[in-house]
């Protein structure tokens, strides 16, 4: 099995490389499982311009000609990912945001339902669950499975603190070693089909805005082959309609679209 674990301080080989080693040495322990370090100090993964180009158009028209596309595929390739960001401010590093800027596109059209994920977290004290709150979107279709948040002040900590972060670090290792070994994927829960739902549907209503998000949904049930539930049918027409309704303000001038279309 392979886990990739990518690592967002600007340090590279701090704090939270020292929470992540930790848990490397307990995965192997318990099973014959592969580490590679994705240190993003180093990557070639250029600043996100804002430009948007990516969620209507695609990611393969993005302005940045790096390495995106490669990590990407090293995720796909992976069984498992490590998130690993030190809290600055209450979040994350500008590092692992530029990383989340950049695999914006993933929320829109979902592809990583085989990777199970640790996020990690590490900074003084404060603003260990903003900065995994930042995480938890990163990868879309992804399956967090465990988020560790580990105090790190720049003190010696007492052996108590040592024995709950151990304790604390233990428990992730075995959840993303367990997750892991799941190789099948669940039928929807109700809140997923109607993200899909939704997405499928306003993708079609604006496909002239959203060319990249109709081509991957057109032809799709569902993300991956699987039974969709009688009552996730039923449920999902019932709710969609009724949240339609109350987002009709968000929804397409559909005039004004007529005239740009003229």
């Amino acid at each position: 099995m392979k886990v990739l674990a990518i690592m967002g301080s600007p340090k590279g080989k701090g704090n939270g490389y020292k929470v992540v080693r930790r848990i490397e040495e307990n995965m192997k322990q318990t099973g014959d499982v592969e580490f590679e370090y994705l240190f993003l100090k180093e990557a070639n993964l250029g600043l996100c311009k804002g430009c948007f180009v990516c969620v209507p158009k695609g990611e393969r028209l993005c302005p940045l000609k790096d390495d995106r596309e490669k990590i990407e595929q090293k995720i796909l390739d992976s069984d498992g990912v490590i998130l690993s960001s030190p809290g600055y401010v209450f979040n994350v590093s500008w590092l692992m945001k530029n990383f989340i800027d950049r695999f914006a596109y993933s929320n829109h059209r979902l592809r990583f339902f085989n990777q199970k994920v640790l996020l990690v977290a590490n900074s003084g004290g404060a603003g260990l669950e903003e900065t995994l709150k930042s995480m938890r979107n990163a990868l879309g279709g992804a399956k967090i499975v465990y988020e560790l948040a580990v105090p790190t002040p720049p003190w010696p900590v007492t052996p108590g603190m040592e024995q709950k972060n151990e304790k604390k670090i233990g428990e992730a290792s075995k959840k993303l070693h367990d997750a892991m070994l799941v190789k099948t994927l669940s039928p929807p829960k109700l809140n997923d089909y109607m993200r899909f739902k939704f997405l499928k549907t306003i993708s079609s209503e604006v496909k002239e805005y959203l060319p990249a998000d109709y081509e991957f949904y057109k032809d799709k049930e569902y993300y991956y082959d699987t039974k969709i539930s009688l009552y996730n049918k039923v449920m999902s027409s019932i709710l969609f309609r009724i949240a339609m309704t109350f987002m009709k303000d968000m929804g397409p001038n559909k005039e004004a679209m007529k005239k740009e279309n003229k």
